[in-house]
């Protein structure tokens, strides 16, 4: 809405409100219909009121904006009308106070005690609606956006899991699997056997989770052991990745194929070796998981999509206002995700 139609719209509602208050003092259609000078005097005075009070309540819900505050939530829509309503108070008592007790007399015109209640109560009234009105519009534009924003994250995670089954399926790492394969066959079928079984429950678990947005902790947990046996299989004693979660949030939500994403990214963006392996801790601190890694960046610059990490983040903006820490210096690699009890999509 344009500065003409926003305060056009406000004018109009100020000249409603003076005709509606007009009407209730007006004993007769006849009174109603004279306009004299005290009359065109507080059409204007209450105008300005109206105004005044529609600029006051815009700085406050900037200010609810700031603080990220959610009317389809119970809490905040009470917290949002409790507070609008003792900011108002006051204002309208001071707009009536000074209409009788100043306009009126400097006009010659009778002041009645009953009549400044009337007005308090009206304008009080008048201020609700006003907020009432505000809360409504905001609310549809939030659920706007959150309808965006959960197309825009889906679109983000398809996107995200498209490229990381084509990551798992790709010549490479098909090669680099059945290689490992092939050499267990002939040296230890058992052990074969377990890594053809593991590599099938991996893909299943990608497929069968690929609509889903997040997972609990306890089942990304275990599609990482799968992942982790493959990789100690190729690698052996080249990366060593140690896990240390609290068993009480295992019930709790990460998102979809999260850690083996970060996981990965170690493998990738870091050089390894039996001297030197790639060593990877996860563990739970306080309600978030941290995955870190040490940093040992390969010679050759490896191209990052950044796809993984930015869907983690985006998960995140829309499920809660908790929001993912990554700390980066020359030693170690550390990203930290809440660990959510519940979440708002799916």
């Amino acid at each position: 809405m344009n500065w003409a139609k926003r305060y056009g719209f406000r004018i109009s509602a100020g000249l409603l409100i003076f005709f509606f208050l007009r009407l209730g003092h007006s004993e007769m259609l006849s009174e109603f219909l004279v306009f004299e000078l005290i009359d065109k005097v507080l059409l204007v005075y209450t105008v300005g009121v109206v105004l005044l009070l529609w600029e006051v309540l815009d700085r406050v819900f900037l200010y609810f904006e700031r603080k990220k505050y959610d009317y389809s939530r119970s809490g905040d829509l009470l917290k949002a009308i409790l507070f609008l309503t003792l900011l108002t108070f006051p204002l309208v008592v001071s707009a009536s106070g000074i209409s009788e007790f100043y306009i009126k007399p400097s006009l010659n015109c009778p002041v009645y005690e009953e009549a400044l209640y009337r007005e308090i109560g009206q304008g009080q009234i008048f201020a609700w609606l006003i907020i009432a009105a505000r809360i409504i519009q905001l609310n549809a534009v939030q659920s706007r956006q959150l309808e965006q924003d959960k197309a825009l994250v889906q679109k983000e995670l398809l996107q995200s899991q498209y490229q990381n089954l084509k990551n798992q399926i790709k010549p490479h790492f098909l090669f680099n699997s059945f290689s490992v394969l092939q050499s267990l066959i002939h040296v230890n079928p058992a052990q074969a056997e377990e890594f053809l079984s593991r590599l099938s429950k991996m893909y299943r678990y990608i497929l069968e989770n690929r609509e889903e947005s997040m997972s609990t902790l306890e089942k990304e947990l275990e599609i990482l052991d799968h992942y982790l046996f493959l990789l100690r299989m190729r690698h052996e004693e080249r990366i060593e990745v140690v896990v240390e979660v609290d068993h009480s949030k295992y019930n709790f939500f990460v998102p979809t194929l999260s850690l083996q994403m970060l996981v990965e990214n170690a493998e990738k963006h870091n050089r390894f070796s039996k001297s030197e392996p790639l060593r990877v801790h996860i563990f739970t601190e306080g309600d978030y998981l941290v995955v870190q890694n040490q940093v040992s960046k390969k010679g050759a610059e490896v191209v990052s999509t950044k796809v993984g990490l930015e869907n983690i983040r985006s998960q995140y903006d829309l499920q809660s206002e908790q929001s993912v820490i990554v700390i980066e210096n020359d030693q170690t690699f550390t990203v930290k995700m809440p660990i959510l009890s519940r979440f708002r999509l799916t």
